[in-house]
């Protein structure tokens, strides 16, 4: 088995699903206004002149404020879905559910799956600051089906032994080649030696230009990049 995870099927809609961070920070925000709006509603219309020690109530909403702020910097998202089964990458076939998918039969792949369990949100202002890590999906069409599941990883490891998954399979042409499939190799993967044999391979066969092929690879330097164009596009 070259990688395996768990497949994730999210609800249709988050509707109100809010962590305790986000039900405090909304509840207390909610409760400081209608106090206010309250307090001023009574002042204009009855003519009370309410006392300043009224508004000292308006501590416990703040304070509750403040306390969905402290949590929310160790709380993870909601698990919004359910988990059921697992995905696999096998030598020769993709596993989904128990079910085999032959590489030679795949077409037009599409993955994702840069989200892992732990990494920290991109809005770092408001809401549970790290992810579980569901935000992946794989889709294919097999056999004129369509075929989509989400997955969870469950670290950064588990990020690379996906994308060590992808380079065999893609180097090795498991999967029929598309230029658009290495893209789903990732930077720190393509300067794998395999990866590099697997691009020269490309330029000598002509299904892809020279130099596209070299950006590919990456270089540091023009000098570099004249020794990689005289060893394989020469």
């Amino acid at each position: 088995m070259l990688f395996s995870a768990s497949i994730f099927y999210p609800k249709r809609a988050r509707s109100f699903d809010f962590t305790l961070s986000e039900k405090l920070t909304f509840y207390s925000i909610i409760a400081i206004i209608l106090y206010v709006l309250l307090l001023l509603f009574i002042e204009t219309s009855f003519g009370y002149d309410i006392s300043i020690y009224a508004y000292y109530l308006l501590i416990v909403p703040i304070i509750t404020y403040i306390i969905g702020g402290a949590i929310r910097l160790t709380e993870y998202e909601n698990i919004n879905g359910t988990f059921l089964g697992t995905i696999s990458f096998e030598d020769e076939f993709l596993v989904i559910d128990a079910k085999q998918y032959q590489y030679s039969k795949i077409e037009n792949l599409i993955l994702h799956g840069n989200s892992y369990s732990g990494q920290r949100n991109e809005n770092t202002r408001s809401g549970p600051m790290y992810s579980n890590g569901t935000n992946n999906l794989i889709s294919f069409n097999y056999k004129g089906e369509k075929i989509w599941r989400n997955f969870k990883l469950d670290s950064e490891r588990h990020i690379d032994e996906l994308q060590l998954a992808l380079l065999q399979i893609i180097t090795n042409e498991k999967i029929p080649y598309q230029r658009k499939y290495l893209n789903l190799i990732n930077l720190e993967h393509r300067t794998y030696i395999k990866f590099e044999l697997f691009i020269a391979k490309l330029i000598k066969e002509k299904r892809i230009e020279c130099t596209e092929g070299l950006l590919l690879i990456g270089y540091d330097s023009d000098v570099q990049a004249k020794e990689l164009r005289e060893k394989y596009c020469c």
